[in-house]
C-alpha cells in the first residue's frame, strides 16, 4: 500500500521539491498534478475534496501533487529570496516529479495533468528528455508566450505591455508578488521572468543558454496528449494561441478540446476557473476518462497481452 500523504523529491540540481499523495486507485496509472505560474498545488484540488484532483481519485486513478520550485511548499519562495528560471522548472523539476510518481507507484503509467506552467513545462521537457518523460500529458491552458504562436496584433501588444510591466515590478525588488494585484498566490522570481521577455523579445522559446529549443522540442512529444483551452480565457491562454502551441505538438495521438462560452450560458471558465471553477467539472471528467480509457484500453490491454 501506498502512504496517503507528504512526499519530496530531489532535483538534480540540488532542489527539495514538496507534495503529497493524494490517492491509490485501482487503474494502471497516475495522475501527476502540476500547478500553474503564481499558485501552488492548492489551486489543483479548489475546494479540497471537491476539485480536480479529487475526480481524478474518483475515477480510479492514482493521484500526486506536487509544488514546483519557489512555490507552496518546495520552497523557499521568491519573497524569501529564492533565484530559478524557467529551465529549472523543465530542465529538473519536472523529470524528477516524473521519476518520483514512478518510484512511488512502480509499474503505473504516469499522466501528468498540468495547468499552464505546468502543463508546457511537461511538454517542453518530454520533448527534451524523452528517456525521462511522462506516458501521457493532460494540458490544461498549456501554451507559451511567443510572437509566432499569438496570431492576434491585438494580442500580442497587450502581452507585450503585460510583460513590459511585469518585468519593472519585478526589477525594483527581486521577484514579482501577485497577491496585492489578486492575480496568483506566489510570488516569482526576477531570473524567471527576464527569461519570458527574453523569449518574447526574441521569438524564440528556448533554454538561456540556448542548448535547448522548447518549440522544436515539441515535435519530438510522442506521448499521448490531450490540450483543453477555454473561450473564456481572453489572453493567457487565448484559444487561437493554445492552437497554434498544439499544432507544434509531434504525437500521432493527441486531441484539442475547446470550452466554448455557449456551454456555459455565454461565459466559459476563465484560466484559473478552468482548475478552479466548480463550473469546470464536466471538463475535469472529461480529463478523467480521457486519463481512464489510456489506463485500461491501451495500457492496460498491452500488460494483459505479456
Amino acid at each position: 500500500m501506498i502512504a496517503i500523504g507528504p512526499v519530496s523529491a530531489r532535483t538534480d540540481d540540488g532542489w527539495h521539491l514538496r507534495g503529497e499523495v493524494l490517492a491509490e486507485g485501482r487503474r494502471p496509472a497516475v495522475a501527476l498534478l502540476l500547478h500553474a505560474m503564481m499558485a501552488s498545488r492548492r489551486s489543483m484540488d479548489k475546494p479540497r475534496g471537491a476539485g480536480l484532483a479529487t475526480t481524478l481519485a474518483a475515477a480510479g486513478l492514482s493521484v500526486v501533487s506536487m509544488d514546483l520550485r519557489g512555490h507552496g511548499e518546495s520552497g523557499p519562495s521568491a519573497r524569501e529570496g529564492a533565484r530559478y528560471t524557467y529551465d529549472d522548472c523543465v530542465l529538473f523539476d519536472v523529470p524528477a516529479l516524473v521519476g518520483l510518481t514512478r518510484s512511488l507507484f512502480p509499474g503505473k503509467r504516469v499522466i501528468v495533468v498540468g495547468h499552464s506552467l505546468g502543463a508546457h513545462a511537461a511538454l517542453a521537457a518530454a520533448g527534451v528528455f524523452p528517456d525521462k518523460a511522462a506516458d501521457a500529458v493532460a494540458s490544461i491552458a498549456g501554451n507559451f508566450w511567443f510572437p509566432s504562436d499569438e496570431p492576434s496584433l491585438a494580442r500580442r501588444a497587450a502581452k507585450a505591455a503585460v510583460l513590459r510591466t511585469w518585468l519593472a515590478a519585478a526589477e525594483t525588488v527581486g521577484h514579482f508578488d501577485p497577491k496585492p494585484f489578486r492575480i496568483g498566490s506566489d510570488a516569482v522570481a526576477l531570473p524567471y521572468i527576464r527569461q519570458f521577455w527574453k523569449v518574447w523579445s526574441s521569438d524564440r522559446w528556448g533554454s538561456i543558454d540556448e542548448r535547448y529549443d522548447y518549440a522544436e522540442a515539441l515535435s519530438r512529444v510522442t506521448c499521448p496528449v490531450l490540450a483543453v483551452a477555454s473561450e473564456g480565457d481572453k489572453l493567457l491562454a487565448h484559444p487561437e494561441s493554445v492552437t497554434r502551441f498544439f499544432a507544434r505538438i509531434g504525437s500521432a495521438q493527441k486531441k484539442l478540446r475547446i470550452v466554448t462560452n455557449a456551454e456555459h450560458e455565454g461565459r466559459a471558465p476563465d484560466h484559473m476557473g478552468l482548475v478552479t471553477d466548480p463550473r469546470s467539472r464536466p471538463i475535469w471528467e472529461e480529463i478523467a476518462a480521457w486519463a481512464s480509457a489510456l489506463a485500461e484500453k491501451v495500457w492496460g490491454d498491452v500488460a494483459a497481452s505479456r
